[in-house]
């Protein structure tokens, strides 16, 4: 199975996890404005990107950009659970 179709089974199985643990919101700034899932650590050829509720954050767009390129804030996210 391609990465692609990997991450689309994934996140069909990370919705109702992140909905029973009562997680609906960014997990940064609490907004609720297009949220998507950010991976702690980037995908790569050597691994990084599990598609895990311990790997993962629900994160809104400006919130998702900005974690993308700063470490700090991926510190501060692998905190908070």
């Amino acid at each position: 199975m391609s990465k692609t179709k990997d991450w689309i089974e994934a996140r069909k199985k990370l919705i109702p996890i992140y909905k029973a643990h009562g997680i609906v919101r960014c997990e940064h700034c609490r907004g609720n404005w297009a949220l998507s899932f950010h991976h702690l650590d980037k995908r790569s050829r050597t691994g990084g990107g599990t598609h895990t509720f311990e790997a993962t954050r629900l994160l809104c767009a400006i919130c998702h950009d900005l974690a993308e390129y700063d470490e700090e804030i991926n510190d501060e996210l692998r905190k908070i659970r």
